[in-house]
This record gives C-alpha cells, structure tokens and sequence, in this order.
C-alpha cells in the first residue's frame, strides 16, 4: 500500500504538536502516511523533527511558491498555523488545486484546516451573557456570519464552491483550548494563560467588564483526537459514485466544511476570574479572594492589547459533526484543575 502523502504546516504549534505527537503513537501511522512538514528553524528541524521520521521543510508561510509546490505533491495537507494567514492559504490551495491526478491513488487531495470559534466573537466587553449557540451542523446558521469576523476571509477562500470535484475541504474551529499539549513543540495554551498572567502580573484576580461572556472549550488531547478521526474518515470517503457507502452518511465538507470541538457546559471569564481569585487566596499572592473588574478605558494598564474582545466576547459552539459522524466523544472535563496547574506553571515561570 502506497503510504499517504501528508504535508503539515505548524508543526511546532499547540495544536499540531500534539496531534502529532497521537498520530506519531498509532501502530497504523508508520506505514500509512509519509510526513513532510514546514519548519522555520533548521536547528529544530533537525533535532527535533527529523528523529520523529518528518521531512523538515526549511520555510515560512510566506513562502508562496515553497507552500505551493509541497502542497501539489501531497495527498492531505494539515494546516495547523496561523488562521489569519490569508496568502499562505491560498498557495496551498492554488497547489492543492493543481495537484496531478495520479492513475492509481487518491483522486481529490485534503485540506484540513484550523481557524477557531473567534470567528463566532460578538463585541459585547464582558457585559452581557449571550444565549446564541452556533452548530456546526446548522449552514444556514453558519452562513450569517460576516465577512469581517476573525478568521472569516481566510474560511471562506476555503469553503469556495470552486474547489468542490478538486479538493476536500474541512475547517476544524475550536473555542477556548484548555491543558498542556505534547509532541516537538509549544505544550501551552493563549486564553487561560493570557488571563492567568495578567493576575499575576497585578497580583489580583483580573477580569473584562463584568465577565459574564460565555465561551465553549475543549481539551487539547481531545481535540487532537478529532483531527485524527477527521483525517482517517476524509480518507476513506468515496472518490466517486462507484465508492459510496450507502449505510453512512457522508462526512461533509467544502460549503459545509466547519467542524466545532467543544467539551462540556460552556463558561463565563467571570468564572474564570473567581477561580483564579480562589487560588490567588490559597496560595497566599492576595488574600482578599476578589476580582478586579477592568473598563475599556484602562484594558491597556491591566492587560494585552486585544485582550478585550477576545476574553470579553461571547463565543458558544457546539460539535454535533464530531459527535454524529465521527463518534468523538472528549474525556477531559477537569478544567478548574487545570486553572489552578497553569497557575502554578507560571508562578515557577517567573521565579526562575
């Protein structure tokens, strides 16, 4: 059996870490997918990509021309890197496109992007708790979001009814991310950590407006385990008429291309602030137990930039795809452990 071609840019990603690093552990994965993958640094490529049987590929995703070739010689391209990154999209697509149609092998290639359920954001500053919940199973729903939502103009290139008959693609968008990743790369998460840091930084339990905006979230070893069932499912849907499987429905994709991952009751950040507050307490950096709540006028004096809208915004999904069509079921639903773990993490960060 010819081995699947399988291009992966973010590599040393959260994200495509881990996934990785689970498909990597598969008994099948040796002799099933032949690994290429787009690393920026030739010192990390060689020691610690290339020991994992991955072909380092020196680049960076502004090498259009570089993204293109590779991805006209790959069955799947895994898109793990940034979801904003609208040129780099759009080489891969242009070689995935154009990619010759080998007589024996797969017809279509893959494309399994990652955006994320920012693209689902409202503006609402912590102040109000929003009761819209977004299915990915629902395109009519998903077709109202606007063109200037985060990650939205890369999304649709890739739901481009143009590439339908020439590429299969999926769109993986996952909310708050939560727990530490594995494999060759960054094991951290952005949201949690980035509200944890700015505790600690002013010693006090910090919060956007009154932080009753709701997210969804998802472990990361979970959320790896769908891209693999998303992977191994894409590769065995039919190529034509005469490969259909009448006993299942088809896995769907292009128009309808979005997948959620979400675990669990959603969460507020207000939540999350009074978690942080408690442990705050516990561990003796403020004993007060409160939560400082932050206007839009001094966001800047406790926090990022752009911490605002995407801690302060509403962001509700759910993974019925997943769920129907793949069978994924998530298994980590400790997520106060893990506040309280990440917490620590950073408090042994900063003494050293």
């Amino acid at each position: 059996m010819t081995p699947t071609q399988v291009f992966i840019t973010g590599i040393t990603g959260y994200i495509g870490s881990t996934t990785l690093d689970l498909l990597l552990n598969k008994e099948t994965t040796a002799s099933r997918y032949k690994f290429r993958a787009l690393v920026r640094s030739p010192e990390k490529a060689e020691k610690d990509i290339r020991p994992l049987g991955v072909e380092p590929v020196i680049g960076s995703l502004d090498d259009a021309e570089l993204l293109t070739r590779e991805a006209s010689n790959a069955d799947v391209v895994l898109s793990f890197a940034d979801a904003d990154h609208l040129a780099s999209v759009q080489a891969i697509l242009k070689g995935l496109r154009h990619r010759p149609r080998p007589a024996n092998g797969r017809k279509r290639p893959i494309l399994i992007h990652t955006s994320g359920t920012g693209v689902l954001l409202d503006t609402v500053h912590g102040s109000v708790a929003s009761e819209t919940i977004y299915h990915d199973n629902d395109l009519t729903q998903l077709s109202t979001l606007g063109p200037n939502q985060p990650h939205r103009n890369v999304d649709l290139e890739i739901i481009s009814p143009s590439l339908i008959g020439y590429v299969d693609t999926y769109i993986v968008a996952p909310p708050t991310i939560w727990g530490f990743g594995t494999g060759p790369g960054n094991h951290n998460s952005i949201q949690i950590p980035r509200h944890i840091a700015a505790s600690l930084k002013n010693k006090q339990a910090v919060q956007i407006g009154e932080g009753l905006n709701y997210w969804s979230k998802v472990h990361v070893i979970d959320l790896a385990h769908l891209y693999i069932s998303l992977l191994e499912r894409a590769l065995e849907e039919p190529q034509d008429d005469s490969e259909s499987h009448p006993d299942r429905k088809p896995l769907p994709k292009n128009e309808d291309a979005y997948y959620f991952a979400q675990e669990g009751d959603d969460f507020t950040y207000g939540e999350v602030a009074q978690e942080i507050a408690k442990v705050l307490k516990n561990i003796g950096v403020n004993d007060s137990g409160l939560v400082l709540a932050t206007s839009k006028e001094d966001e800047l004096k406790y926090w990022p930039a752009g911490s605002g809208f995407l801690l302060g915004g509403n962001s509700r999904s759910r993974a019925v795809k997943a769920r129907e069509l793949l069978g994924w079921e998530p298994m980590y639903t400790d997520f106060k452990a893990y506040i309280a773990e990440e917490i620590h993490r950073q408090r042994r960060e900063l003494r050293r």
